[in-house]
């Protein structure tokens, strides 16, 4: 990876003017008691549908400055407020503890807006997204959907793709990545919530809705979650685009593949889900 601009999707509109988002800083109560810091983002004085959106980095790294152009970029397209959320990161705070700030922030979501709240991530965040989304089943609470962009989804990384793939990230680095997050205790790897791969069931989820690029290391882990999904009969909505690099949500710029689709997706909630191959719309 390289932070030079000129090497991102959509390098050349970076510089477009874009409308501006007001955005504040709070905190929510985390399930420690710990205070758990959110950025929401206000595109309209009163948006439809609110996501929480969780940061990738691998679980190790990441922030909501990081994030902050993509969320305010994503937020300026107009369709829903976002709440990007500061959880804690690994190796200081393993799982489950990730997840259980996520899921504090979207309860706190749900208690302040009226509208429907959906929950989200890229990379790392789509997983502790998911997991989240699984412990609201677990415990009685609604959702209304997940909007879910490349997640890893296998401690282990043994799925074809991940040796096949040229694309980043490498098995290598995403195996790394679950040690610091997971441990290498194999207790902790099977613990709840650490990946819906690992669940029993998946009925009775929120609809979800999934994109990966076709050549990402992570695609068949997303593929098989769809088809889980799809065999459950919960409502899924899969997109494998050329399109799409594992990353992609950090283009802020107007032609970023990923904002469009989560952009359509929050704007016709209603709108039949199917699994789909080929380019976003």
């Amino acid at each position: 990876m390289t932070s030079d601009t000129s090497a991102r999707p959509g390098a050349a509109y970076l510089r477009e003017k874009r409308p501006v988002v007001p955005w504040t800083d709070t905190f929510v109560q985390g399930a420690d008691g710990t205070g758990i810091r959110v950025r929401v983002y206000e595109p309209v004085a009163r948006p439809p549908v609110t996501l929480v959106w969780a940061h990738g980095g691998s679980w190790t790294r990441g922030s909501i400055e990081g994030w902050h152009e993509a969320c305010a970029a994503l937020a300026s397209l107009g369709t829903a407020r976002i709440l990007s959320v500061g959880y804690r990161l690994a190796p200081q705070w393993l799982h489950p503890t990730a997840v259980m700030d996520i899921a504090a922030a979207t309860l706190w979501a749900q208690k302040n807006y009226s509208h429907p709240v959906f929950i989200g991530g890229d990379s790392a965040g789509g997983t502790l997204a998911a997991g989240v989304s699984l412990w609201f089943r677990d415990n009685g609470l609604d959702l209304d959907g997940q909007i879910l962009a490349y997640p890893p989804l296998d401690p282990e990384c043994t799925a074809d793709s991940y040796r096949e793939s040229k694309s980043f990230p490498p098995r290598s680095l995403l195996l790394d990545a679950w040690g610091e997050y997971a441990g290498s205790d194999k207790e902790l790897r099977g613990r709840l919530y650490l990946s819906p791969l690992h669940a029993g069931k998946l009925s009775g989820l929120c609809p979800v809705s999934l994109i990966v690029g076709s050549t990402d290391p992570v695609r068949d882990d997303v593929e098989q979650f769809g088809k889980r999904l799809a065999a459950s009969s919960v409502p899924v909505d899969l997109q494998v685009s050329p399109s799409v690099a594992h990353g992609h949500f950090l283009d802020s710029s107007p032609t970023n593949p990923v904002h469009r689709w989560i952009h359509t997706r929050l704007g016709n909630p209603n709108q039949p889900l199917a699994m789909t191959d080929g380019e976003t719309k």
